[in-house]
């Protein structure tokens, strides 16, 4: 049996307000040619399939389209919600979407939704939807203190007589994990689940941390189809597929997948990057000239269109200084905005005497 894990699509999403439509909708289309290619008996999706709980209209449509075109290529799917989700939007019609092959777990009501195949062997996909602690405890026999608690309380309801293989669908952060500033992340390790919590299983499927990896033995996340955001610029992207074969051990290999457009940074003097080749790359371009010209960033843009972050760092700084686009600055006190301005030239916030000089100058600006 072949089973196509990936997680966190996060159709919807937008990176610094640039809509990542386009970019999920070819990760999609290449998800649909592996699971073609590779014969596989079913898709797992481990949470995360939309980046809020009321996505778009073009995100819903661009999803619908593609458990469309699995269900009627028989290939069945297992989906569950993530922290990202609304679990009860997820799961709508959740019985009529089981007829089609599509199973989507819903609330976790303190147990998971299990579905049995039948192949060489009969292989159980438990599936776990998201829920916090607080969500779970009017459905435990027993005091629940932490997210470990919780997970533990939901898997003593696995009856592991129902098939030879079980399978564990789940959207968790596991100790250990490699994390990157698109998840959002607990506060310490107060929500961190052990990886020993997931014993008895012979493969569990993880959605949350954004990089693949594997944190235990059998205990793997897919990690995102994309890069979302550039503390990901090293991932590479996949998703695992995994084989189960009668009386043999698990296994399971990353297959590759390639982004409309990669996210990456580049970095150095202003007129080396404008001479740089033209992309359509998502980039981060870091300036390290002493001087920076106030009109760099838009200079960058013409060979980088796609230029979603502009940072400077030089012998006056000291430090990298991001300067984020320039968005809302129509609401922004232009007073703020020349002193923003003047430290990150600088290194060195502007004094009492260049603030009020710069005060007068706008007020007389305004008279006029």
């Amino acid at each position: 049996m072949k089973l196509l894990h990936t997680a966190d699509l996060h159709i919807g999403k937008r990176v610094l307000e640039r809509s990542m439509i386009e970019d999920v909708h070819l990760a999609l289309e290449e998800i649909l040619e592996i699971a073609r290619d590779e014969r596989v008996d079913g898709v797992l999706i481990a949470g995360d399939v939309y980046d809020r709980p009321v996505p778009p209209v073009e995100a819903v449509e661009l999803f619908s389209s593609f458990l469309l075109t699995l269900a009627k290529e028989k290939i069945p799917v297992f989906l569950i919600a993530g922290n990202h989700d609304s679990p009860e939007r997820l799961a709508f019609c959740g019985e009529i979407l089981d007829l089609g092959g599509i199973h989507a777990a819903g609330v976790c009501r303190g147990a998971p939704k299990t579905v049995v195949l039948e192949r060489e062997e009969r292989v159980a996909i438990h599936m776990v939807s998201f829920a916090r602690t607080a969500a779970l405890r009017p459905f435990a026999e027993k005091e629940l203190n932490s997210a470990a608690d919780a997970m533990g309380a939901v898997l003593e309801k696995i009856d592991f007589t129902v098939a030879d293989r079980h399978i564990l669908l789940a959207h968790a952060f596991v100790a250990g994990g490699m994390t990157s500033d698109s998840e959002i992340n607990p506060i310490g390790t107060a929500e961190a689940l052990p990886a020993d919590l997931f014993r008895g299983f012979d493969y569990v499927a993880l959605g949350h941390l954004h990089g693949p990896q594997t944190v235990a033995d059998g205990v793997r996340y897919a990690g995102s189809p994309l890069k979302y955001s550039f503390s990901e610029k090293d991932h590479r992207k996949s998703v695992t597929l995994l084989e189960l074969l009668p009386n043999t051990p698990p296994t399971w290999r990353e297959i590759p997948l390639h982004a409309l457009r990669d996210m990456r940074e580049v970095r150095g003097e202003l007129a080396s990057l404008l001479r740089g080749e033209y992309s359509e790359d998502y980039i981060r371009a870091v300036v390290t000239d002493t001087d920076v010209p106030p009109d760099a960033r838009l200079a960058l843009q013409t060979v980088y269109p796609n230029l979603l972050r502009f940072a400077v760092e030089n012998q006056r700084t000291l430090y990298e200084e991001e300067v984020a686009p320039a968005e809302g600055v129509e609401r922004r006190d232009p007073l703020s905005l020349f002193a923003e301005f003047y430290e990150m030239q600088n290194g060195i916030a502007p004094d009492a005497a260049r603030l009020a000089l710069m005060g007068k100058l706008l007020c007389e600006e305004v008279e006029e």
